[in-house]
């Protein structure tokens, strides 16, 4: 009775907490609403949500990301991963707080129910259990963002390729550099030419080059390949290097290392595959063997 009031207690606890911290109106700083005015951040087609539907959790979300920023705690690592996925931090922030929450609360909820069924666990375990799954929980969506971030950013280079592909062949036909690279943006579809679209408009509109824009759009999504070619643009761009040259011989760089690539992933794949035909052969010897040693030894 006295860990189920205690449980209850804290329950309260943090109940009132939520309740006042829902209730405190935050208000965003200036300087980071002037940023989102002059530079708008386009949404890729995998984060764009209903506000009716997620309104609520996206108001918490920004509710948890100023309560952590005013804290001193400091998120900007996981920047670069969640611009690729196309989430926010203040969400990201919500589901380990959520999950750490889950798993905090499962084992004294469960040494909890056996106890009021008649069974008996130490309370001890529970807590070793609640601090282990918490810990758990709270660093378990920052390997799924990392997993996602590594996997979009390949996708983003398999689709620069592809884009240098059409900005050499525009250059062939006579366009200059900023058209051709706009054009090649124009032409594909998908993500990551959405976000070349978007740093090139934004090139445009601040009347700066493209190869800035470039470098700084390799830089948020942390893709040393885009930095690469928005270097060689620069250098074409003020040396009066051949661009044509440079763009075919990165696109060429990118689709070797991606050969590379997919080669070693299909090696590791094929050795991954040679254990479960181990364990079969071995299962199956044992199967047919086992009843004629059963009946020459006699076990």
């Amino acid at each position: 009775m006295t860990a189920a009031g205690m449980l209850a207690g804290a329950g309260m606890a943090l109940g009132a907490l939520l309740i006042a911290w829902g209730v405190a109106a935050h208000r965003p700083p200036l300087a980071e609403a002037l940023d989102a005015l002059l530079e708008p951040r386009p949404t890729t087609p995998d984060s764009t949500r209903t506000v009716a539907g997620d309104g609520w959790r996206l108001g918490l979300a920004q509710r948890v990301g100023h309560f952590l920023a005013a804290a001193g705690i400091d998120v900007r690592r996981l920047d670069a991963d969640l611009r690729v996925v196309g989430r926010s931090s203040e969400e990201h922030l919500v589901e380990k707080a959520t999950a750490a929450l889950v798993g905090f609360a499962l084992p004294p909820a469960t040494v909890v129910l056996m106890h009021l069924g008649g069974g008996g666990a130490p309370w001890s375990l529970a807590f070793v259990g609640a601090f282990a799954l918490g810990l758990a929980g709270f660093l378990l969506p920052d390997l799924i963002l990392g997993s996602q971030a590594a996997e979009r950013r390949r996708d983003f280079r398999y689709a620069l390729s592809s884009y240098l592909d059409l900005a050499h062949m525009a250059l062939a036909a006579g366009a200059g550099v900023e058209t051709a690279l706009g054009y090649a943006a124009d032409a594909g579809e998908g993500w990551p030419f959405v976000e070349l679209r978007a740093a090139l408009r934004r090139s445009r509109l601040a009347r700066t080059s493209p190869w800035s824009a470039l470098e700084r759009l390799g830089e948020d999504l942390d893709v040393p390949e885009l930095r690469e070619v928005a270097s060689s643009l620069g250098m074409a761009g003020t040396h009066g290097a051949k661009v044509k040259g440079s763009l075919q011989a990165r696109a060429a760089a990118l689709r070797s290392r991606d050969l590379a690539e997919m080669e070693g992933e299909a090696g590791a794949a094929t050795e991954r595959m040679a254990l479960p035909s181990v364990l079969m052969v071995v299962g199956f010897v044992v199967f047919v063997g086992f009843p004629a040693l059963h009946e020459i030894l006699g076990f």
